[in-house]
């Protein structure tokens, strides 16, 4: 089934769990920008060896793993259409830039 042939209602409620995914994203990013931040910091003054750059790494995969699921990364890249949709994307921000306005 097509977005155009969706109901409304429908269209609103599948924007709105894609909303609460990417909330839970940033979300998740701002806890651990400001976790390993602090482990930095307990690291740098508390300890000679730098432990601190272990749970980064390791947060830092689950963190990309997460925000390649929730923006779709490598299939958006791999979607047939991906061209197309990149053309229309470019095409609508140089009329931006001229001051034109997009078209549909």
């Amino acid at each position: 089934m097509s977005a155009a042939s969706l109901p409304e209602d429908e269209v609103l409620r599948r924007a709105q769990r894609r909303l609460a995914v990417i909330k839970a994203f940033y979300g998740h990013l701002a806890v651990y920008l400001a976790v390993n931040a602090m482990l930095h910091l307990i690291n740098l003054f508390g300890s000679r060896h730098y432990w601190a750059i272990w749970p980064l790494l390791g947060w830092g995969i689950a963190i990309a793993i997460q925000a390649a699921s929730t923006f779709e990364w490598p299939l958006r890249l791999l979607a047939p259409d991906w061209e197309q949709r990149k053309l229309r994307q470019l095409m609508e921000a140089e009329r931006r830039r001229a001051g034109g306005t997009p078209t549909s």
